[in-house]
């Protein structure tokens, strides 16, 4: 009986330590400029993305820029713990609320990291950067050709 009480009382005090000398997990800031972009084309939503969240609903940060004026478009995500993410971005221009595709591919303009030279379906190995501490990207925002 003793011994148990004994064990009791020393567990909290065990699992305080243990916490005390645990490292916490790191995080930055994430930049990210969108070039190319559409003033006044509707909402641009831009998200990082996990792997388990990649092309899925979700993300580990997220911002909606209201109907951007301006044809290059910075968003800055704090507190982004280090890890690999995707950069996922849409431009609603049609003004529907969903990502809108069409037969030749998206109807609203998209970006992802190497979006520009994508020519397949997107994979996170390739559409992701590793963040340690902080991270600057720059992508274009691509838009359907007229008539597609």
């Amino acid at each position: 009986m003793i011994r148990k009480s004994i064990l009791t009382a020393m567990a909290p005090a065990a699992i305080l330590a243990t916490a005390a000398f645990a490292t916490p997990a790191l995080a930055g800031e994430v930049t990210v400029t969108l070039t190319d972009v559409r003033p006044d084309a509707g909402d641009l939503y831009v998200s990082l993305q996990s792997e388990s969240q990649f092309m899925r609903a979700g993300a580990i940060a997220e911002q909606v820029i209201e109907n951007p004026k301006d044809g290059t478009i910075t968003a800055t995500f704090g507190d982004v713990p280090d890890g690999r993410y995707a950069l996922m971005v849409w431009h609603d221009i049609d003004g529907d609320g969903t990502f809108s595709m069409g037969p030749m591919g998206p109807a609203d303009g998209w970006s992802m990291i190497g979006g520009a030279q994508l020519r397949g379906m997107p994979t996170f190995a390739e559409q992701s950067f590793t963040l340690e501490g902080s991270a600057q990207v720059t992508e274009p925002v691509l838009y359907p050709r007229d008539g597609e």
